[in-house]
């Protein structure tokens, strides 16, 4: 069946058509007044002019095209240090194509890894496990299957390129041809905080030092690259997530060819950004874990690891299972393997990948005038950018300028759920909100709303309120039940003064609490009232 053109259904339109239609719909407005600024300053814009003279580029492709198209990307499966061998065998069974694995014994993966078909499977090496020590081990376990098994399997070992160069090159002469031995990894800092340039400028920051260090020691240089890999955050942004996959790629480039270098692969696996997630209200979690694979899989990663739900409380194996199932769908059922890069041509995607690459090549070369990698992150360079963005989102959610759904839009009144240890140095903008749920759920302050001429500001405090878990009852001004309420504290809706018997310090009007500066301290306040000395 041959399905129509859209120019046998549609008059051909020009910008100008466009603009004045967008003009109509905002009655009068430019359509520049739906430009969203993002946190790196880059503009993206409402409509995009199309531009008839470009060409496409095969600077985005996957490391292993024909590989992509026969069998989608790596679907990978973080292995924590407890996972026992039959849920290893059981996330192979139902999605899995690669492992990541982190326990920090080597004698543990011959445990973790019995029964597993290596040559079938990609391995990763992450956190402890990435170590020397692991990747002989499992060279080992290789080579206990059949010599040849050595050399067809696929490890990304995941050495620091900084503090694993030395290691690295030791391991080089020996190692097979598809073996990655460096990881550039801006997923790790992007969960500390960077921008998305930021996290491109740290990337690229990281496949200079190799190559500077394999030059300074008179190692190739090209053999150097070849064993780069690279690891990159997947926002809950869709849009986002396609457009660093691609400027990745493109700054690997522009790196080669500032080295002389012709330009190579770089495989790049594309980890679910941990910052983005909540434990109140988890199960929006499957949402931001969904987009974020999406961005993903569009923007041509090579490998993707996505987490379940319940992460930050406790992965279930239900949980890991449908995070491996969503990336299957989207290969088995979307067919989203079957295009190289889906989303080449589109102005608005080639605009934004542009923008954020060249604003990602400034970054690295604020890094690179620090004196590289090592010393950036040495005098704090990097943990500053980290800290200084996280700080800002912070200070856009206290201001009410952003929203977290389950959090502060349409949040419920549940328990906060008991974060792990081991994420509690994730700078995550929903930290925020939970910190002030876990106080008022110990606290529990009586809060009355007092209705006087303004019933209109009732519903948002009710709202404002229930980001913070906190209770109310409403009472008409004058009302005799005020005494009897005991409240620990009155808000007054068109109400400018406290009732008789009630302290000034314990009234607070409407408008204090909705057009705050920063209306999370103030409902920090009431939420810690009666620990205050109520």
């Amino acid at each position: 069946m041959v399905m129509p053109s859209t120019e046998a259904e549609f008059e051909p339109a020009d910008m100008a058509q466009w603009t004045a239609m967008v003009g109509r719909i905002l009655k009068g407005a430019a359509p520049d007044s739906l430009d969203r600024i993002d946190e790196d300053g880059l503009v993206t814009h409402a409509l995009y002019p199309v531009d008839a003279t470009a060409t496409l580029s095969a600077r985005h492709l996957p490391a292993a095209p024909h590989a992509r198209l026969a069998e989608g990307w790596q679907v990978l499966q973080t292995v924590p240090e407890d996972m026992s061998n039959a849920d290893i065998l059981d996330a192979l069974a139902s999605g899995a194509t690669g492992l990541v694995l982190t326990a920090g014994d080597p004698a543990m993966l011959d445990a973790q890894l019995a029964s597993v078909i290596l040559p079938a499977v990609a391995i990763s090496l992450d956190g402890a496990a990435a170590t020397p020590a692991h990747y002989r081990h499992l060279l080992t376990l290789a080579e206990s299957l059949g010599g040849a098994q050595a050399a067809s399997t696929r490890i990304d070992l995941g050495l620091d390129p900084v503090e694993g160069f030395a290691a690295g090159m030791a391991l080089h002469a020996g190692a097979p041809i598809s073996h990655c031995l460096f990881r550039s990894d801006g997923w790790h800092w992007h969960n500390r905080g960077v921008t998305a340039a930021q996290e491109l400028g740290i990337v690229i920051a990281g496949c200079a030092a190799v190559l500077r260090a394999a030059d300074t020691a008179g190692e190739d240089m090209i053999a150097a690259a070849r064993r780069m890999s690279a690891r990159i955050a997947l926002p809950a942004d869709m849009f986002a997530g396609i457009v660093i996959c691609r400027a990745t790629r493109r700054l690997w480039d522009g790196l080669l060819a500032g080295c002389g270098i012709d330009p190579m692969p770089l495989p790049v696996s594309g980890h679910a950004s941990l910052r983005m997630m909540s434990v109140l209200d988890s199960e929006v979690n499957m949402l931001r874990m969904t987009t974020a694979l999406l961005g993903g899989a569009i923007g041509g990663v090579d490998a993707m690891a996505g987490y379940g739900h319940d992460l930050l409380t406790g992965e279930s194996a239900g949980a890991r299972r449908m995070a491996r199932l969503a990336q299957v769908m989207m290969i088995a059922e979307s067919h989203i393997a079957a295009s190289l890069d889906p989303a080449a041509g589109a102005p608005f995607v080639e605009t934004r990948t542009a923008a954020l690459a060249d604003e990602g090549w400034r970054c690295f070369q604020k890094i690179e005038q620090a004196g590289g990698l090592a010393a950036a992150r040495a005098d704090g360079l990097i943990a500053g950018w980290a800290s200084d963005a996280a700080d800002a989102r912070d200070t856009a959610m206290r201001r009410g300028d952003s929203d977290i759904l389950g959090a502060t839009l349409q949040p419920r009144s549940e328990a906060v759920p008991a974060l792990l240890p081991e994420f509690a140095d994730i700078r995550r903008p929903a930290a925020v909100i939970e910190d002030i749920r876990r106080v008022a759920a110990v606290n529990t302050p009586r809060v009355l709303i007092l209705r006087g001429d303004d019933a209109t500001q009732e519903g948002a405090v009710c709202s404002a309120l229930a980001i913070a878990g906190l209770a109310s009852v409403t009472l008409p001004e004058g009302d005799p039940g005020i005494d009897a309420a005991r409240p620990d504290w009155v808000i007054g809706c068109g109400v400018d003064a406290p009732p008789a018997g009630i302290p000034a310090a314990r009234f607070l009007p409407a408008g204090a609490l909705l057009h705050a500066g920063d209306r999370l301290a103030a409902l920090a306040r009431l939420a810690g009232s009666v620990e205050a000395g109520s």
